[in-house]
């Protein structure tokens, strides 16, 4: 116990409680499931390609989760067990991911799997795990992960759909209403299932509530020029662009739109807007700049200004947005094998589609209170926030009970 304190000096009492981290409670499990010395957990991060800036920031989030799980004394219910982490590259291709998430359960005896954060690689792990009957937590967003009826699925970050929803009421009660910007919006997205999912989520919002969608244009996310989408943009008369962007795209289209001297106010879409290369390549050009987030490093939870500041010590960087997401769910498999006091996939299953893990517990940080899956394996409390850009960092501004600054213009 005074070393899982000393692990994660923030988290109260109560988290080791709902873990059940008690030495009764280990043996019972370890003479019912076995001599279980380690439960290994499959992990799908891209480390090469195009998706490898994000991917490699996330599988960071990840490690340091095993470590502070396994410092705290690991699987208490499998008598202190060790979570093992199998680490794969998916790639950046769907063709990849695939190969990559069958090796993985072939060679490796994985109790779960995690990771991918690309909606479009999430889908094809999701697939083959769902075939292998193998759980797999993921913080990808698209809403079709979902929608199609897997039962081994399960999704601890707001849906895509949900993203465009925040950035488009944002825009409506502060820039529309309260700054007087006329309701002429764009949208512009990279045609991934994120990018796809996240927009229509947009335009649908968008229209709902009476703004005006004066363009919406998808692109290529490996293009090397935006003057044509930025000059469409320009054109369109829009004072409000929604780009749904990963990183170099985002900062290609940002940094186009100051050379060409846009007036138009950015609240993008995640990913690649809450990168740290964003406001170090940006500088003045990215302060102020918005942008709907899953998860930011200001969230009001017990423990994570000690994540940050240790990921930080560790990397070099704050902890973004997928990283904080990858952090939460690799912590929300060890819950479920804690409760399934087994590694057996199928136990471990059925403890997450069961699983209510309380606001306070070790590793649920993200927002919206309990971890709590509905049928279809979504987290059903989870939520976005908004953030801006303020002296290089990302602060909270949008929904009020989430909000740790003001919105400056």
């Amino acid at each position: 116990m005074k070393k899982w304190m000393k692990t994660i000096t923030a988290i109260s009492l109560s988290s080791l409680l709902l873990l059940g981290l008690t030495a009764c409670n280990g043996k019972e499990a370890a003479s019912k499931d076995g001599d279980v010395k380690e439960v290994v957990v499959g992990v799908l991060y891209p480390t090469s390609g195009s998706l490898a800036r994000l991917g490699g920031a996330a599988l960071k989030a990840v490690e340091l989760a095993a470590e502070d799980i396994n410092e705290a004394g690991g699987i208490q219910s499998l008598g202190g067990a060790k979570l093992k982490l199998e680490i794969v590259d998916p790639g950046e291709k769907p063709e990849s991911a695939k190969s990559a998430t069958e090796r993985v359960i072939q060679n490796k005896k994985v109790s779960a799997i995690t990771g991918d954060y690309s909606s479009s690689l999430s889908l094809v792990t999701s697939e083959v795990a769902e075939r292998a009957k193998i759980p797999f937590v993921t913080a990808s967003v698209s809403d079709a992960l979902t929608s199609r009826g897997m039962k081994y699925l399960f999704q601890v970050s707001p849906k895509g759909s949900m993203f465009g929803e925040s950035q488009v009421k944002f825009a409506k009660e502060y820039l529309v209403d309260k700054l007087g910007k006329k309701p002429k919006v764009a949208i512009v997205f990279e045609e991934t299932s994120y990018g796809t999912s996240t927009s229509e989520g947009l335009k649908k919002t968008a229209e709902e509530m009476g703004l005006d969608v004066a363009l919406y244009e998808p692109y290529s996310a490996n293009f090397a020029d935006a003057s044509p989408l930025v000059n469409k943009i320009k054109s369109s008369g829009a004072e409000i662009l929604f780009p749904v962007s990963y990183l170099q795209d985002a900062i290609l289209i940002q940094k186009t739109i100051k050379k060409f001297e846009v007036d138009i106010t950015t609240v993008g879409g995640g990913a690649g807007y809450l990168m740290p290369e964003f406001i170090h390549e940006l500088g003045d050009a990215g302060e102020g700049v918005l942008s709907v987030a899953s998860w930011n490093l200001d969230v009001n939870k017990n423990g994570v200004e000690d994540i940050n500041k240790r990921y930080k010590e560790k990397n070099g960087e704050f902890i973004t947005e997928h990283s904080g997401e990858a952090y939460s769910a690799l912590w929300t498999i060890a819950h479920a094998i804690e409760k399934a006091a087994s590694a057996d996939p199928e136990k471990i299953k059925e403890a997450l589609a069961t699983l209510e893990l309380e606001e306070g517990a070790a590793g649920n940080i993200m927002p919206g209170g309990n971890i709590e899956f509905d049928k279809t394996g979504w987290n059903k409390n989870v939520h976005p926030v908004i953030i801006q850009w303020q002296n290089e960092i990302p602060v909270t501004i949008y929904p009020t009970e989430d909000a740790k600054g003001e919105f400056k213009n």
